[in-house]
């Protein structure tokens, strides 16, 4: 049976985490694999409802007006941010991707390989 989510309120560790849930929630089957790919080199990514960003990813110019942050920042286009730290980030982005396999199986060898870099990627 196909989900229509792939975070719940029940994976959630804090309400706080809402902008996590709702970024991976909103994207698509289709895009599934191809969003979370530049995760392997530390690329985060935007979908229609927001974004999941590394400091890395800002511009010059937002390096100079925000706080340094160590983690991924989640941020949605109403104004709710949240930082997170590298293992959240990856126990949702876990939880996202199994979500997913349980109606996408075949395309678990290419998740895992993501997974994986994911976890090098970001010293985990």
């Amino acid at each position: 049976m196909k989900r229509d989510y792939r975070l719940s309120d029940n994976d959630m560790l804090s309400t706080d985490h809402f902008p996590i849930k709702a970024i991976f929630n909103s994207i698509s089957d289709r895009a599934f694999v191809e969003t979370l790919n530049p995760l392997c080199q530390g690329i985060g990514f935007g979908v229609e409802y927001g974004a999941c960003v590394f400091y890395n990813d800002l511009d010059e110019y937002d390096k100079t007006t925000m706080e340094k942050f160590d983690g991924v920042e989640f941020g949605l286009h109403d104004g709710q941010e949240i930082v997170v730290d590298y293992k959240t980030f990856y126990y949702y982005l876990q939880k996202a991707c199994m979500a997913y396999l349980e109606d996408f199986p075949e395309n678990r060898e290419k998740l895992s390989e993501i997974l994986e870099k994911v976890k090098q990627q970001l010293n985990l």
